[in-house]
C-alpha cells in the first residue's frame, strides 16, 4: 500500500500527519508513505527527523495577505499543484491524506483532479478555511471534537476520530527519569508549552511568575526558538550541558523539545495555548492544565478548543486580558499545590483524551485504498 501524506506550517499540522503514517506502516509493514510539505515550512526539518521520505511543492499562504501577496499566494499554489500531480503521477499513491496547512490544498486538488482516494483532518473545533474548502470532495473527513461537525457542509463525510499522537508519546516514561533527563529536581512541575513556534505571551507570563510571584515550584519553560535568548537572559540562567538548555535556580529553558513525552512525564500541571495538538495530547495523557487562549487566530478557533476542556473540568480557562497574569498566577499555584484538584481535573482530561486515534484514522485510510467508502 501507498500513502501520500500532507500538512505543514505548524507542528500541529505536521505531527498528526506523522502520527497516522507511523500507525498506518505498523498495521501495515510494507506500507510505503510519502510526505509532501514545502521547502519553507517547518515540516522539512521535522519530517525527515521521523526517518519518513519527504518530497516539497510550491505554495504559500493567501489568507489575510496584502493583495499583492495573495496574488503570489495564488500563482505558487496554482503551480503546486502542478508539483503535486508530478509527485503523485510517479509515487502512484493508492490514498492521499491531509491535515491543513496552505501546502494541502494543491496537493489534495491534485490527488482530486486524478481521482485519487482521499481524507483530510481537522485539529481544531472550528475548521481552517482550507478543510472546509476540501472536505466538499474529500472521502472522508475526520475531525477531533464531536462540536466540529456541525461546522462543516452537510454533504462532508464527517467522522469523529480525535486528534491522531504519536505512539512514542504514549510509551510509558517514569517521572524520576524523565525529570534526570530534563535537569528538574523534585516537588510539582509546571510545564509552559507555546507550541511548535512558541508563544510570546506565554513565555512573558511564565517569566511574571518567576521573578515576581516567587514560583515555588519546578519550571520547564519551553520558549521557542524566537524566545529563547532574552529569555535566558531575564531569568540569568546559564546554559547546562546533557539538557539541551539552560537552568536558573528551579528553572529550566529550553527552546524546543523533540522528546515531549519526557517533557509530559516529569511535569504535574501544563500551561498553554489552546492548539488542537497540544490538547490532544495533554488529554491522551490526563494532564490537568491552565489554558490561555491566543486571540491572534482565524475566528477565535482556540478559545473554542479550550472551553471543551473546561466545560469537562479538565482546565481552567483565562482570557488575555489586564487581569490575566494574576488570574493564570492563583490558578497555577492553586493547581500546583492541590494534589486532591490535579487528580480530579487528571481524570476528566483523560477522559476527554483519544488515544487510538491514529490507529483508527489509518485503519480508515486503509479501507478507503481498498475502495471502501
Amino acid at each position: 500500500m501507498r500513502c501520500l501524506v500532507t500538512g505543514g506550517g505548524t507542528g500541529g499540522h505536521i505531527y498528526p500527519a506523522v502520527a497516522v503514517a507511523e500507525a498506518l506502516v505498523r498495521l501495515v509493514p510494507r506500507s510505503r508513505v510519502l510526505y509532501v510539505g514545502t521547502a519553507q515550512g517547518m515540516e522539512r526539518e521535522l519530517v525527515p527527523k521521523e526517518g519518513l521520505n519527504f518530497e516539497t511543492i510550491r505554495s504559500s499562504g493567501i489568507r489575510g495577505k496584502s493583495l499583492s501577496s495573495a496574488l503570489r499566494g495564488i500563482w505558487a499554489a496554482s503551480l503546486g499543484v502542478g508539483d503535486a500531480c508530478r509527485i503523485i503521477r510517479s509515487f502512484k499513491p493508492d490514498v492521499v491524506f491531509g491535515t491543513g496547512g496552505y501546502v494541502s490544498g494543491p496537493v489534495m486538488l491534485a490527488a482530486r483532479i486524478m481521482a485519487i482516494p482521499r481524507a483530510i483532518q481537522e485539529q481544531n473545533v472550528i475548521p481552517g478555511k482550507t478543510n472546509l474548502v476540501l472536505s466538499r470532495f474529500a472521502h472522508k473527513v475526520f475531525v477531533a471534537w464531536q462540536e466540529s461537525v456541525e461546522h462543516f457542509p452537510r454533504q462532508a463525510k464527517v467522522k469523529v476520530t480525535g486528534n491522531p499522537v504519536r505512539l512514542n508519546l504514549l510509551k510509558p516514561t517514569g517521572k524520576d527519569e524523565a525529570r534526570a533527563a530534563l535537569g528538574l529536581g523534585g516537588g510539582p512541575a509546571l510545564l509552559v508549552l507555546g507550541g511548535s513556534r512558541g508563544a510570546r505571551f506565554l513565555v512573558d507570563l511564565a517569566l511574571s511568575l518567576a521573578l515576581e510571584a516567587r514560583f515555588s515550584g519546578q519550571m520547564l519553560l519551553i520558549t521557542g526558538r524566537d524566545y529563547y535568548e532574552n529569555a535566558v537572559a531575564a531569568l540569568g540562567a546559564v546554559e547546562q550541558p546533557g539538557i539541551g538548555g539552560a537552568k536558573s535556580g528551579n528553572i529550566i529553558l529550553q527552546p524546543y523539545v523533540y522528546n515531549m513525552e519526557k517533557a509530559y512525564r516529569a511535569c504535574d500541571l501544563v500551561l498553554a495555548r489552546a492548539g488542537g495538538m497540544t490538547l490532544a495530547e495533554i488529554t491522551a495523557l490526563g494532564l490537568p492544565s491552565v489554558i490561555v487562549p491566543s486571540p491572534n487566530v482565524v475566528a477565535n478557533h482556540q478559545e473554542y478548543n479550550a472551553r471543551v476542556l473546561e466545560a469537562a473540568g479538565a482546565a481552567v480557562v483565562v482570557r488575555e486580558g489586564p487581569d490575566t497574569f494574576k488570574q493564570v498566577e492563583e490558578s497555577v499555584r492553586q493547581i500546583l499545590h492541590d494534589p486532591e484538584r490535579r487528580a480530579k481535573m487528571a481524570g476528566a482530561a483523560m477522559g476527554l483524551g483519544r488515544p487510538h486515534a491514529a490507529e483508527q484514522i489509518a485503519r480508515e485510510l486503509i479501507a478507503l485504498a481498498r475502495g471502501v467508502r
